[in-house]
């Protein structure tokens, strides 16, 4: 049990982390497409697309919560 909650904890921590450093990196890598020709503007606004670094985000945050968890072993206590 507590390698589970080391794990989603770890989990939990890496991904938000992840998210941040990642949204941090597209924001700086963002271009965005000013084509205004002054005639007419458009009411329209784009979102952008989906990418897939979320799911690479998620899949490297739970390969370091796991390996982590398997690092760390808890021993209970024995008493003498």
């Amino acid at each position: 049990m507590k390698k589970y909650l080391l794990f989603m904890m770890s989990f939990a921590v890496l991904f938000f982390i992840l998210q941040i450093g990642s949204g941090m990196l597209l924001t700086l890598l963002n271009t965005p497409e000013i084509t205004s020709t002054g005639a007419g503007m458009y009411s329209e606004v784009d979102f952008g697309n989906a990418s897939p670094i979320y799911l690479v985000g998620a899949v490297l945050a739970a390969t370091i919560a796991f390996f982590l968890s398997q690092t760390f072993t808890f021993k209970k206590n024995a008493s003498i």
